[in-house]
């Protein structure tokens, strides 16, 4: 199972929104006869390569694949049907596909078919793979990750908006290595105007995909003209405001071969939720966001994020004027303060970094009088007792 998932990584970046997905064949005799992984959206999936490498020697046989073969007809055909010709007897997956489109049937498919199925092998290692994948396809949007480079005192810029370089070389050459994992990478208009960023992946061996560059323009300010992040064969995307839409911006926009997205504002500012609700309609399965306080906070106390990338640098700027890392204004007594669990930290040269995911607060369990306890409802990330005050950023 721990080849699978060796196997499975190679698709990194180009089969999104597939899973990820490596198979192993033994023969009979338990000797390793076929290998294979998905390697490409609408190609064929992992079982496909393994078995064909395998051959005859698949007969009697076991297959080891990290997620459940499918049993349905998508762009490619059912894979256990495959696997059922190939005569292999015993099929050992690491966890169930969560697709309704699979969701079991896959495994009952096959146990029908009176071959043993068994799952459950490194299931932690085989979820935490595919966990963009698992998201998307449970809540229908995609996987959001916050990336943020700092000062040791929570300052993403000076108070003039500079920015380059707040964290070292080698810091940054990490973050390309996060942007090749996502579908898209999403800023907004005022981190395009003060950095003219490429927001692409460099400086990254193997690159297979560049990530689809969103830019939330509320009121369509921008000349894609003049900045970096429009130019090149690499698609960019303009979310605007439904209600701000630019028809003359659009149209020069459109025939530069940029996308432009028209979403409802909420309280003033681009209705989030429903961004991320089109964009997994668009099949954005991922998104790596890089932006300036502002968006950032909103993510944060609207519960959007799945993961955050905290970056710090050993400096200070020691300026009540710069740019804080959450920037958006809250009166937030302590108790509801917005909390997140570190996965792992780790350095990086002169810096560090954070990874960590929203905390989850368990249920409080309440007496009802007659010694039976019951489930007090919780919230995630500090999301009552909040006052707005204001709105730091434009998107």
């Amino acid at each position: 199972m721990a080849r699978c998932l060796t196997l499975a990584e190679l698709g990194q970046s180009t089969v999104s929104p597939n899973p990820m997905v490596g198979a192993v064949v033994l023969d009979a005799e338990g000797r390793v006869v076929g290998e294979g992984y998905h390697q490409k959206a609408g190609e064929a999936h992992a079982e496909v390569f393994a078995l064909n490498q395998a051959g005859a020697s698949a007969k009697g046989g076991t297959l080891y694949v990290n997620l459940e073969p499918c049993n349905h007809h998508g762009r490619t055909p059912p894979c256990t049907q495959m696997i059922v010709a190939a005569g292999i007897q015993r099929v050992v997956c690491g966890t169930l596909d969560p697709n309704p489109l699979v969701a079991g049937s896959g495994r009952d498919m096959l146990q029908n078919s009176r071959i043993s199925v068994r799952y459950g092998f490194l299931e932690k290692e085989c979820k935490q793979l595919n966990e963009k994948f698992f998201h998307y396809i449970l809540n229908k949007t995609p996987f959001v990750t916050v990336k943020l480079g700092m000062t040791l005192d929570g300052k993403v810029a000076n108070r003039h908006g500079e920015s380059q370089w707040i964290t070292g070389s080698f810091a940054r050459q990490y973050v390309h290595y996060l942007r090749h994992q996502y579908d898209a990478i999403l800023s907004t208009a005022t981190t395009v105007m003060a950095d003219d960023p490429k927001l692409n992946v460099r400086d990254v061996a193997n690159i297979r995909k560049q990530p689809v560059r969103i830019v939330l323009d509320r009121q369509f300010k921008l000349n894609v003209d003049r900045y970096q992040i429009f130019k090149g064969d690499q698609p960019a995307w303009i979310v605007t405001s439904a209600i701000h839409h630019n028809k003359q911006n659009a149209q020069k926009a459109k025939a530069l071969g940029i996308k432009v997205i028209k979403i409802d504002e909420a309280g003033g500012v681009l209705d989030l939720k429903a961004l991320f609700a089109q964009l997994a309609l668009e099949n954005i399965a991922s998104v790596f966001v890089e932006a300036g306080g502002g968006l950032t906070s909103s993510i944060l106390n609207e519960g959007l994020a799945q993961k955050y990338y905290l970056f710090y640098a050993p400096k200070t700027l020691q300026d009540t004027m710069s740019k804080p890392a959450f920037g958006q204004a809250f009166q937030l007594e302590l108790p509801d303060a917005s909390q997140l669990e570190i996965i792992e930290t780790r350095q990086l040269e002169q810096d560090w970094v954070i990874e960590a995911r929203p905390f989850v607060k368990p249920k409080a369990k309440t007496g009802n009088g007659n010694g039976n306890t019951t489930a007090a409802s919780s919230h995630v990330n500090g999301a009552s007792g909040v006052t707005h005050l204001g709105v730091v950023g434009d998107y």
